[in-house]
């Protein structure tokens, strides 16, 4: 089992709107702006934007001068809490699979294997924790209006 490219897509629709927003280009971030700006389909960024503002990581406004904007700041937005919200804690990989062998070496194996990918996993979130959004921005310095 792998993370969705949905996840990916969520990462760049919150760098996107932050950034837009820390240019000045809006106060809130169209919804029809970030899908055709990223290329991704409406109805992929409306999922993406629930699951987004169900973690509390956005805000909406409805209107003409509504849109998305971070709900909080972007150096408190991690990539993890981003992870979390699209993928709900769902682990990367799945490690109980049911093995016909049966007996010690078999039993011994699969928990190395478990062992092995879960520790993987914890040092991926604990790394992408480590990462924010205000991070990922200070790749590329906001350009004065």
């Amino acid at each position: 089992m792998s993370y969705s490219l949905t996840y990916s897509q969520a990462v760049l629709v919150v760098v996107y709107v932050a950034d837009k927003i820390r240019q000045g280009f809006y106060d809130y971030v169209p919804t029809r702006a970030i899908a055709t700006s990223l290329g991704i389909p409406a109805p992929t960024t409306a999922k993406i934007l629930q699951a987004l503002g169900r973690a509390g990581l956005i805000e909406t406004r409805e209107g003409a001068k509504g849109g998305v904007r971070l709900a909080v700041p972007a150096a408190d937005v991690s990539l993890r809490d981003i992870l979390d919200a699209l993928e709900h804690k769902r682990p990367l990989f799945q490690t109980h699979a049911h093995v016909r062998a049966k007996g010690e070496r078999p039993t011994r194996a699969q928990a190395a294997i478990g062992r092995a990918l879960d520790g993987a996993e914890q040092a991926m979130r604990a790394e992408l924790a480590r990462t924010s959004v205000e991070d990922i921005l200070a790749h590329f310095p906001a350009r004065p209006r």
